[in-house]
């Protein structure tokens, strides 16, 4: 596949700006500069990687704009952009490259099970053995994949991407612009029981809540969102979770989060916008998270976190106070040695002499 400079041009951002060369040049599916063909499209962030770019030579270059000291010598069919953050430019080119929408058919697929009662919008794609439930409403330009099952009374925005398997449990509410990666659950039961003191038999508590996704959200691979047990859980319009994410009932995920692969929440917990973390994250139940913190990876949250900035560890520590616990770990084995020493020494030890 190749894209035109003329193209790019047209996106019209203060991230992409073009420098010189043909706009009919074209660029085929981007690659790293050690991987790229005669006429890639290659995003170059030094000068070694330039010079590579312009020795292959590169159909289209997008170069980070603070390594360009002075004009460079293009051939006739090349053309240069400049950005001052190369991830800024691939979401806005890489786009053009995406074909996702292309790798099953589009339309209504015969083997597809649609409810009378549902209602879809324009062109709406509902893929290979997908099941569609009573009184469900599918926004346009929404792409349901392959097997994936949507239940009864749920809901979907428009321009929303559900790759193959993906489970929308019943009456849950999935934003516009939303793109949900596979096998991924939303509206599971949440983990409810009330167990009796005496027989010591746990009773289920019926999840009667729903799950809520807002606007331009993404779930990755493997996530399980639970349905509250009486009103939502709550996904914040920008927030996008990793692969095996786990968010339990009640929970609320503020704006613009990013959750990175194996966090996982416990219930009724309130995590605030800007949020940010390493893998492997763990939060208790009824926590309370402030605005603008971000977490080290493998941190355990077991109190609420009232003030923004950095943590990291269990306990829960400020970012520089963590990174010196975490120092000192190897240590420790040795300092407790050190001071048994010096406690019998100074006979404070019951079994010293």
């Amino acid at each position: 596949m190749k894209i035109s400079a003329q193209l790019i041009k047209e996106i019209q951002s203060h991230y992409l700006e073009y420098a010189q060369g043909s706009l009919s040049a074209t660029g085929s599916t981007p690659l790293p500069p050690e991987c790229a063909k005669p006429g890639s499209l290659i995003y170059v962030s030094s000068p070694d990687q330039l010079k590579t770019a312009l020795e292959i030579p590169a159909g289209i270059i997008v170069c980070l704009k603070k390594i360009l000291k002075e004009s460079i010598e293009l051939k006739a069919d090349q053309a240069l952009f400049l950005t001052p953050a190369i991830p800024a430019a691939m979401a806005l080119i890489n786009p053009l490259f995406d074909t996702k929408k292309s790798r099953w058919p589009m339309g209504i697929h015969p083997s597809a099970h649609i409810s009378p009662s549902a209602k879809l919008g324009d062109n709406v794609t509902v893929s290979i053995n997908c099941v569609i439930g009573d009184e469900v409403i599918i926004g346009e330009n929404t792409f349901i994949g392959p097997n994936s099952v949507v239940e009864k009374g749920a809901q979907i925005g428009s321009s929303t991407y559900l790759h193959p398997s993906v489970f929308i449990g019943a009456n849950c509410i999935i934003g516009n612009h939303c793109e949900i990666h596979p096998h991924t659950t939303i509206g599971s039961d949440g983990f409810g029981y009330a167990k009796d003191p005496q027989t010591g038999i746990a009773h289920k508590i019926p999840q009667l809540g729903i799950v809520v996704l807002e606007d331009h959200v993404e779930l990755g691979a493997n996530c399980a969102i639970d349905r509250a047990t009486l009103t939502e859980t709550r996904i914040c319009s920008g927030t996008k979770l990793d692969n095996l994410v786990h968010i339990a009932h009640n929970c609320v995920l503020g704006k613009n989060g990013f959750y990175t692969a194996g966090f996982m929440t416990a219930g009724s917990s309130e995590i605030g916008a800007n949020f940010a973390c390493g893998g492997g994250v763990v939060v208790a139940d009824h926590i309370k998270i402030t605005d603008n913190v971000t977490l080290g990876g493998r941190s355990a949250v077991t109190k609420d976190v009232t003030e923004s900035g950095a943590y990291t560890g269990y306990p829960l520590e400020p970012w520089r106070e963590g990174l010196r616990t975490l120092a000192n770990l190897p240590n420790v084995s040795e300092m407790r040695k050190q001071i048994s020493e010096i406690r019998k020494h100074l006979g404070l030890d019951k079994d010293s002499p």
